[in-house]
C-alpha cells in the first residue's frame, strides 16, 4: 500500500515520473537551493524533511561541497533510492526513516537550513503549523527554511487553470495522460494543500521573519523565512 508521497509504486521510477508531473521541477529545486544567503564554501548542517528518493539532498551537497545533510523520509523504497543515489557523498549524506513532525525534527537549534520539496502538502492545516513551530526550534539563529511544495488557490476557476497546465505538461512529455493522471489523482487521497497566504502568514506567527515567496508557476511555490539571530 502506498503511503503519502509515493506517487509510484515503484520507487525507482520516481525521478522521471515526478519531472513528468511536476512542472519546472528543476527550477523549483534551484529556487530553493539560490534562496540561502550561505555562500558556497561554508559548512553548512542541513535538514531535509520528506527527502524521497534523495534529489534535493543530492542537489543541496552538490551546490555546498562542505555541507552535510540528514535526508529524512518515512518511505522504505523512497529511502533505498536515496541510499544509492547519496552513497558517492559518504559520510556527508545521512539517512534516516521517519515521520514528520513526529520525529523530525528536534529542538536542537543545530541546523543553518531546512529544507523540504513536495512532502509539507501531505500534512493538514493544524500539522503544517506544528511543524513550523519545530522548524524553527531546530534552526539555528538566522538559519532558514525553505519549502517547495504544491498550494491551493482559493479560485476554483484558477484551480482548474492549473489541472489543465498539468495535463498539458504531462503530454509534453511524451506520458499516457489518461493512465499517468489516473496514479496522479490516486495520489491525491493524501493531499491537503493550503493556500500560501495561509503558510506565509503561519511562518510569521511561528517566528520566523523575512517571511517571503520567492517563485511560483501555477500552484507550485517556493517560500521560507529565517529565524531571528
Amino acid at each position: 500500500m502506498k503511503k503519502p508521497g509515493e506517487v509510484f509504486e515503484d520507487a525507482s521510477v520516481y525521478d522521471p515520473g515526478i519531472e513528468a508531473i511536476v512542472p519546472r521541477y528543476d527550477e523549483l529545486h534551484d529556487a530553493i537551493l539560490n534562496a540561502p544567503p550561505h555562500d558556497r564554501g561554508e559548512p553548512l548542517r542541513a535538514l531535509e524533511l520528506g527527502a524521497g528518493t534523495g534529489e534535493l539532498t543530492a542537489k543541496l551537497l552538490t551546490r555546498f561541497p562542505e555541507s552535510t545533510v540528514l535526508a529524512i523520509d518515512h518511505s522504505e523504497g523512497m529511502l533505498a533510492e536515496a541510499d544509492r543515489k547519496l552513497a558517492t557523498f559518504g559520510d556527508r549524506a545521512t539517512i534516516r526513516q521517519g515521520a514528520f513532525p513526529d520525529d523530525y525534527p528536534d529542538a536542537t537549534g543545530e541546523y543553518d537550513l531546512v529544507v523540504s520539496s513536495l512532502a509539507v502538502h501531505h500534512l493538514d492545516d493544524a500539522t503544517k503549523r506544528d511543524l513550523f513551530d519545530a522548524v524553527l526550534e531546530a534552526l539555528a539563529p538566522g538559519g532558514w527554511f525553505l519549502n517547495g511544495d504544491v498550494v491551493r488557490f482559493e479560485a476554483d476557476h484558477l484551480e482548474e487553470l492549473s489541472d489543465r497546465m498539468i495535463r498539458n505538461w504531462v503530454r509534453s512529455k511524451g506520458w499516457e495522460e489518461a493512465e499517468f493522471m489516473d496514479v496522479w489523482k490516486a495520489s491525491d487521497d493524501y493531499d491537503d494543500p493550503a493556500t500560501l497566504t495561509d503558510q506565509l502568514v503561519w511562518l510569521r506567527e511561528s517566528g520566523f521573519e523575512a517571511v517571503t515567496s520567492i517563485w511560483q508557476y501555477y500552484n507550485f511555490a517556493v517560500y521560507g523565512g529565517r529565524k531571528p539571530e
